[in-house]
């Protein structure tokens, strides 16, 4: 059975509701994203120094760390990409809800 337009657009006003949420996590990502960079330059220095690691801080060495925190930084930028995708098909949605009638 095909959907009626009225049908599709039932649905895709629900995709809407989802996908505005996601893109309000925008900012989120990219405060983390911010800070994260910043707490890579920092262990940068703290080694390039020969810095002892913290007291009580959880990773063996500066390249676990680095490694985890270069992680975080991938995925805030794959989250950030995504968002970017995201705003794409909001507009999408909303002209066809706006737009579309029955054939």
């Amino acid at each position: 059975m095909a959907l009626t337009v009225e049908q599709a657009k039932t649905i895709i006003n629900e995709v809407i509701i989802k996908t505005e949420k996601s893109i309000e996590k925008e900012v989120s990502y990219q405060k983390e994203l911010a800070d994260d960079n910043l707490t890579y330059q920092t262990l940068l220095e703290m080694e390039a120094a020969s810095e002892p690691l913290p007291e009580g801080c959880p990773y063996k060495d500066y390249a676990e760390w680095k490694k985890q925190i270069e992680d975080e930084i991938k995925s805030s930028e794959s989250s950030i990409a995504r968002i970017g995708i995201e705003k794409a098909e909001l507009m999408a949605f909303k002209y066809f809800v706006e737009n579309a009638t029955e054939v």
